[in-house]
């Protein structure tokens, strides 16, 4: 459903990166300490045909979880670390959390053989649960998200506009 500007420039983001000066990465090697095992360690690849490196991107605010970016030549990932668990889960793009820190969402910005989705999550018990995926279409292109409500996402587009996309989880 569409919406205008005003209703999506209502519903701001919510801040949730912390800095952590604690955790940084020393010769292409991204060192995250958990409690429960060993540190998690993300190597860099400077090879011309493995190329990929890290991003320590922060604390997220509230949780006992990091951000970690993954990039390579024509792709990037994100990864959400637990330093409880040491678990670490895959986000098809960086997230937008909801005023509460347990509702988040983020969208991919797909290779020219896949489709755009928006993944749809929540924190529960110190885990990520992947509530929904929404398969965009093949004429809007989002660009942005503002807003996660529990059953709701709102987000821009390439061509400006604004959109609101409703879900419904049977099981819930």
């Amino acid at each position: 459903m569409e919406i205008t500007k005003q209703q999506y420039s209502n519903c701001s983001k919510t801040s949730y990166l912390i800095s952590n000066t604690h955790i940084k990465k020393q010769s292409g090697k991204l060192i995250i300490p958990n409690n429960a095992k060993p540190a998690i360690v993300f190597n860099d690849d400077n090879s011309d045909e493995n190329f990929h490196e890290y991003e320590f991107l922060g604390n997220v605010k509230g949780t006992t979880f990091v951000l970690v970016k993954w990039t390579d030549y024509n792709s990037e990932a994100f990864y959400l670390v637990s330093r409880t668990t040491g678990t670490v889960d895959t986000l098809i793009g960086q997230p937008v959390f909801a005023g509460n820190m347990t509702d988040f969402a983020c969208i991919n910005n797909p290779g020219t053989d896949e489709k755009q989705q928006v993944q749809v999550c929540e924190l529960k018990s110190g885990t990520v649960k992947t509530r929904v995926y929404l398969n965009g279409t093949a004429d809007t292109f989002f660009t942005d998200i503002a807003c996660i409500n529990r059953n709701s996402v709102l987000a821009k587009d390439n061509t400006g506009k604004y959109w609101k996309l409703n879900f419904i989880i049977a099981a819930e």
